[in-house]
């Protein structure tokens, strides 16, 4: 029987350790390989460049200066230093890259306090007022990055240093905030689902506890809107500060102006409009989810990512004390989501002054903000639902941001990023290698290897394949010897997947996941059809004894579809949209210059095919079909748009009916 790895008190699955999971995949090891050999010592010279770790440097007395960039700065270095650990598990790094691991995780704890505060922009600036502006400054926000990457440790350091320092700083926070006096919580979420990462890990309750009451205090702090405006105040008065004192150091020096910070040019580029919706948003306190209780929550408010890591969070806490007025919450405000606030390719967020969610339906085609941030924190969401309800609607959402709102956000090469994603571009919009705020290339860099986690789980019942992504799988079993899986699949491209037991397994169901939009589905067993199985949910239950070298092939029916969407029927009446798969389609103007693009319209018959063209940006997929003029259509994944330069692009498409 295969075993259920600690599974928590009010999980219906069990996760596996990473580990135990290698992908071997022909589309996402490619992926995989580009981020680790590419991306992650780009990334590197880029928070060299722009004093992430000079920071560091600084506040450990190894160099003399003084604070540079963002108040969030150390977040990003904790987020690339995350990818880094996870990728040693299955990945060999060079000599050099790994010196720098260990480098910076001793750069860290020399920047530590002697109380166990960790926090760059407050150490370097002014100690004295740490913990006076939770709600504007990242202090949490940060120490929960510091203690994702103190997880990601294991495995790589006997002496877990980086837990250490979390936990000292993590035990400081326990003494400051844990007191029903006070009425503080963190303006960025992230702590709350860290927190439980750490009790998970220590099994000290005291984190726990500290979770539960940040999170119970969300709509019980007195006196919001003038909370509000004096933290915002207080925001603007230290800025000033800041900015005096960084003049006067590089005047000094002999320097230059000082560029701004990310956070000022984003206020400065906001339209009236956008101002009087963020003042609002803010004072309000929705942009924070501070207005009403998570427990009388029923839609997804404010700032998209702040939100969807508080919903995680809220769903860990579940996890560990089963309080279904939480569950009930999140499931609620996930169907508003869903059904309401989301675009096709499973972005969110149509407000770019709060970089949020917006009314219901109020998904403009050219409003579409749909941070790549936004979309890793919801397929983070979307695992902890699906751990803890085995419904087969979170599995989906996982895989159709993996390949649709996520995947985008970075260049087919690896070096260049989109951080919001649009819908529809007239040839403005451009990859950067950088951002000023570069919260998305180093939220990429940390999934991307942890992207086996969300293949597998178990039960008491069983396995549970929840995406079809080639990989190896190891299962510690009740009896002498390991379970062991291979799976192969050609996703995206076509819905082919095979299993091969390379071990026997004693009577043992296997789950299958049925995607939502597979019409049809076909099992083989070693060559032999099978024709009797149970449905659970939107899972194929197979149960049976499992000899080794078996091999289960199934073929998930793809074609190319064409869609309209009902969240969004004001704005895209007429129009359709091309799905195949898990993939959204999306027109460039390079492949349809002859077309009168973008003035083009569908035929109402359009005969789409699917026709893979290796020498189309590095082997892709294209979907083939007719425009109402007679002439022919070539569409792409939207996700590898703009690879090519700038281009003008279409999701949406007008239709003849």
């Amino acid at each position: 029987m295969v075993d259920v790895f600690d599974i928590r008190p009010y999980n219906k699955l069990s996760a596996i350790p990473l580990k135990y999971i290698n992908v071997i995949d022909s589309f996402w090891s490619d992926r995989q390989e580009i981020n680790k050999n590419i991306s992650l010592p780009l990334m590197l010279r880029k928070l060299e460049e722009n004093h992430h770790i000079d920071n560091f440097r600084i506040a450990a007395r190894e160099k003399k200066g003084i604070h540079r960039g963002d108040f969030y700065y150390d977040s990003d270095l904790y987020k690339w230093l995350e990818g880094a650990l996870y990728f040693t598990i299955h990945f060999d790094l060079s000599e050099e890259l790994v010196y720098k691991i260990r480098d910076i995780i001793e750069l860290i704890k020399n920047s530590q306090l002697r109380d166990g505060y960790l926090n760059t922009f407050y150490s370097l600036n002014f100690l004295h007022r740490r913990f006076t502006n939770l709600l504007i400054f990242h202090e949490l926000y940060c120490a929960g990055h510091l203690i994702e990457a103190a997880i990601a440790e294991k495995g790589f350091s006997i002496e877990r240093n980086l837990l250490e320092v979390s936990k000292q700083f993590a035990n400081l926070l326990v003494k400051k905030f844990l007191n029903p006096k006070v009425n503080e919580t963190s303006g960025h979420p992230e702590i709350e689902l860290a927190l439980i990462k750490l009790y998970r890990e220590t099994s000290n309750e005291i984190y726990l506890n500290l979770c539960k009451h940040l999170i119970e205090k969300r709509g019980n702090i007195p006196h919001l809107r003038t909370y509000v405006m004096r933290r915002l105040i207080d925001a603007i008065k230290t800025f000033r500060v800041l900015n005096e004192r960084k003049q006067k150091f590089l005047n000094n020096k002999g320097k230059q102006d000082f560029e701004k910070e990310e956070s000022a040019e984003f206020l400065e580029g906001l339209t009236l409009k956008d101002w009087l919706i963020f003042l609002r948003q803010n004072l309000n306190g929705k942009n924070y989810q501070l207005n009403k209780s998570i427990r009388n929550s029923y839609e997804p408010i404010g700032h998209t990512v702040r939100a969807l890591y508080l919903y995680s969070g809220v769903i860990d806490l579940y996890s560990e004390i089963g309080d279904e007025t939480l569950l009930r919450a999140m499931e609620l405000i996930w169907l508003k989501m869903v059904k309401a606030k989301m675009y096709i390719t499973g972005g969110t967020g149509s407000v770019k002054a709060i970089e949020g969610f917006g009314k219901d339906f109020d998904l403009k085609v050219e409003n579409s903000y749909s941070e790549t941030c936004a979309a890793i924190a919801n397929i983070m969401w979307n695992w902890r639902l699906l751990l803890v309800t085995n419904k087969s609607k979170y599995a989906d959402l996982i895989e159709h941001l993996l390949y649709n709102a996520m995947l985008v956000g970075q260049s087919l090469d690896g070096k260049k990023y989109f951080y919001s994603n649009c819908l529809i571009s007239n040839g403005e919009e451009e990859r950067k290698e950088w951002f000023k705020c570069p919260c998305c290339p180093t939220n990429f860099i940390r999934i991307i290897p942890k992207l086996g986690q969300y293949i597998y789980t178990t039960s008491k019942s069983g396995i549970w394949v929840h995406q079809y992504i080639g990989s190896e799988v190891k299962f510690p079993s009740n009896s002498s010897s390991s379970i062991k899986i291979k799976q192969t699949s050609q996703f995206p491209w076509n819905g082919k997947v095979s299993f091969k037991f390379l071990s026997r397994m004693d009577k043992e169901s296997l789950y299958l996941r049925v995607p939502k939009w597979c019409e049809s589905i076909q099992l083989n067993l070693n060559d032999e059809e099978i024709v009797e199985r149970k449905k659970v949910g939107s899972y194929l239950q197979i149960k049976r004894k499992w000899r080794e070298d078996e091999i289960l092939k199934i073929n998930l029916n793809m074609e190319p579809r064409l869609l309209s969407d009902n969240r969004n029927m004001k704005e895209t009446i007429d129009k359709k949209f091309i799905q195949y798969g898990p993939l959204v389609y999306c027109l460039e103007d390079l492949d349809n210059r002859n077309n009168n693009f973008p003035h083009i319209a569908i035929a109402a018959e359009p005969n789409l095919k699917p026709e893979f063209e290796s020498s189309l940006l590095g082997g892709t997929l294209a979907i083939k079909g007719d425009l109402s003029s007679g002439k022919s259509f070539t569409a792409i994944p939207y996700f590898a748009w703009a690879n090519r330069g700038r281009t003008k692009m279409r999701v949406w498409i007008d239709s003849i009916k």
